[in-house]
């Protein structure tokens, strides 16, 4: 257990720093930097991971493999269809697999894929990285979308692909989503120079996008919110904080995130959450003067994704880090205005430790009828040595399942993605699968108590092994289309 005194008095230090440089954001000292957006291209992009981006700690390289990569750094993304009972569904792309390669023509890209939902017609949007040139370092934002049997729609964005590049800066993919009214909102964020000497900090970027794959002028700047909510406290020291927008939640027309960041220009961080309107702006009624901040014993906690409940309280799901050494997988449960929710905990938020060193949730999902959310994660002991994790919880009581379910007696396997049956309240898990140096989609089928459902795959589980000996081949995404058939997306080495 922390120090509950030590760990007030550091909450109520930082709070007021954040006071201080939050009424500057507000009051335009930092703020939205909107007219600093360009108007993106439409070409190619693929990514290096998270590389440069803050992120340590969490065994998060944007692979979550074993091995050593091939000699060819180049990946692509696919995405498979499996049946109800999990088999490969060959009507689905080409005999079951859609493969897409975001930097067509870029030598030794690597494309990445952090998540994919799907519209009401069961199109699939995926939200990545490409290398739009090869004489540039930087990663563009793209965002994909295919038909509902596989196939690159091209009546989106250019020839399919919506490609944001802000400067020749390295925009940072995270989680999309899909709106009610069609519209495509993507997060994620931008190390952008400060203006202090060479420095840069990572700033919130969000987009919206029509059912074209074209920006919506009416959000943001010409579409895009590129944010830096706050400065440093200290009056002596001009560089902006670090802040992260990993998710960003659709609620009742305005949009919460989720992420991690801090408002000093080094050391720690810090889960944090704001809320914008439906034009784009900064809501300071959210949380405490505009922010909600989780730091449990002043070392890095984080933000990895949320979902949105019925009654808008928001389900936020990451890792925390309650001990030294120990970081522990992480629920936060806030109500509609983004104070903590004590009937969900104490202070609102629940650490889950599995009895390893490195152990977080990445990804979240509500059920169809709102009674229940699910997160999917790992427990590891290295990047090598791990297991996946699950979390399946009531939303209306204390009833839940949080555990290890490891996918494999012998091999690496690690969870990234869910996502809810909408016939049931059964919720599908997707990851990867380690077998003799060789990584495997793998998709798991459970009870809301934790067990497996054995008629799906084999005894749970299905697998895949889209290309063979690849060691950066891992599903990063499940959506369930309205037929039941179970989509999986992710990453995989070109051959």
């Amino acid at each position: 257990m922390h120090n509950e005194t030590k760990d007030s008095s550091m909450k109520a230090t930082l709070a007021g720093a954040l006071v201080l440089a939050l009424a500057l954001g507000f009051m335009g000292g930092c703020g939205d930097d909107d007219d600093e957006t360009v108007p993106p291209t439409n070409t190619p992009d693929a990514g290096t991971g998270d590389a440069g981006t803050g992120d340590a700690g969490t065994g998060d390289g944007g692979t979550g493999d074993a091995g050593t990569p091939p000699t060819a750094d180049d990946t692509d993304l696919a995405v498979v269809r499996f049946n109800t009972d999990g088999t490969l569904d060959t009507a689905f792309g080409t005999n079951g697999i859609a493969k897409v390669d975001l930097s067509t023509g870029t030598a030794n890209a690597r494309d990445t894929l952090w998540s994919m939902d799907k519209d009401a017609s069961n199109r699939l949007v995926l939200f990545g990285n490409r290398k739009a040139d090869p004489n540039r370092s930087d990663l563009d934002y793209a965002v994909a979308r295919l038909t509902a049997d596989g196939t690159l729609d091209t009546t989106f964005g250019t020839n399919g692909i919506y490609s944001l590049n802000i400067s020749n800066l390295s925009e940072q993919a995270r989680h999309g989503l899909v709106q009610p009214d069609g519209k495509i909102i993507a997060s994620g964020y931008l190390p952008q120079p400060t203006g202090v000497g060479a420095q840069s900090s990572n700033r919130i970027l969000l987009q919206r996008l029509d059912d074209a794959g074209k920006l919506d002028p009416t959000f943001g700047s010409k579409g895009v919110v590129n944010s830096a909510p706050f400065k440093s406290s200290d009056p002596d020291n001009v560089e902006w904080g670090l802040v992260e927008a990993y998710a960003a939640g659709y609620q009742s027309g305005s949009y919460v995130t989720t992420g991690y960041g801090r408002v000093a220009p080094s050391g720690t961080v810090d889960l944090l959450s704001f809320r914008y309107t439906s034009d784009g702006k900064l809501d300071s009624t959210w949380g405490t003067n505009g922010v909600y901040l989780l730091n449990l014993t002043g070392a890095d906690d984080r933000g990895r994704d949320l979902t949105v409940l019925r009654d808008n309280r928001v389900f936020m799901v990451g890792s925390a880090t309650p001990a030294t050494s120990n970081i522990d997988a992480l629920a936060v449960m806030l109500q509609s205005n983004g104070q903590p929710d004590t009937s969900f905990a104490a202070e609102g938020y629940k650490t889950y430790d599995f009895g390893r060193g490195d152990e977080a949730f990445f990804d979240v999902a509500l059920s169809p009828d709102g009674a229940w959310v699910a997160a999917a994660g790992y427990s590891a002991v290295s990047a090598t040595d791990s297991d996946a994790a699950l979390l399946v919880r009531s939303t209306t009581s204390d009833t839940e399942f949080a555990g290890v379910v490891p996918l494999s007696e012998t091999g690496n396997n690690r969870f990234w993605a869910i996502a809810f049956n909408p016939a049931s309240t059964q919720v599908y898990a997707a990851g990867f699968i380690n077998e003799g140096g060789d990584n495997h989609f793998a998709v798991a089928r459970y009870n809301t108590n934790g067990t497996l459902d054995t008629t799906f795959g084999t005894n749970g589980i299905a697998k895949l092994n889209v290309v063979a000996a690849g060691t950066l081949e891992t599903a990063r995404s499940v959506v369930v289309q309205s037929d039941g058939k179970i989509v999986v997306a992710g990453i995989i080495e070109k051959r």
